[in-house]
C-alpha cells in the first residue's frame, strides 16, 4: 500500500526560529499523544514502533528513513518555507507499508500519525508565537 500524507501549518515565526524548533523534539513532539523519538547515535532515532535514520534530502529541514519494522520503508521529512513573509513547516512522507503493516496504517497508525503531526504543528506554532528562548 502506497502511503503519501501532508501536513502543513502557517507559523507566526521566521524560518530560522522554526528551524531551531525543529530540531528539538524534546520541546515540539507531543509526548502525551507517543514517546519522544529517542536519538540512539549515527543519526538513528527509536520511536517504539519504527527505527528512523536521519537522512539529507534537498530542500528538506530535516528528513528520516524508515529503517524497521521490515513492512514499512520510506521516508518522511520536514521543509519549511516562506512566502511574503509568512513561514510555513511542512511535514511529507511517502512510504510503502506491506502485510500487516499495510493494514495497521490503514487502521490504527495512519489516524495515529495525523494526530500526533498535527499536534506537533500546534506545540511549534506555540513556541514560535511565544518568541524566542
Amino acid at each position: 500500500m502506497k502511503i503519501a500524507v501532508s501536513h502543513e501549518r502557517a507559523l507566526p515565526a521566521g524560518p530560522d526560529q522554526v528551524a531551531g524548533l525543529l530540531a528539538d523534539f524534546e520541546r515540539i513532539w507531543p509526548a502525551e499523544l507517543a514517546p519522544v523519538p529517542r536519538p540512539l547515535g549515527d543519526g538513528l532515532y527509536d520511536t517504539k514502533l519504527m527505527l528512523w535514520q536521519e537522512i539529507d534530502r534537498p530542500g528538506a529541514a530535516r528528513a528520516f528513513r524508515v529503517v524497521r519494522p521490515a513492512g514499512m520503508r520510506g521516508e518522511h521529512w520536514f521543509e519549511i518555507s516562506t512566502d511574503g513573509g509568512a513561514t510555513t513547516l511542512r511535514h511529507t512522507v511517502s512510504a510503502v507499508a506491506t502485510g500487516r503493516f499495510a493494514v495497521l496504517w490503514r487502521t490504527v497508525i495512519g489516524r495515529r500519525h495525523d494526530q500526533i503531526v498535527a499536534a506537533m504543528l500546534d506545540n511549534v506554532g506555540r513556541l514560535a508565537a511565544a518568541g524566542p528562548g
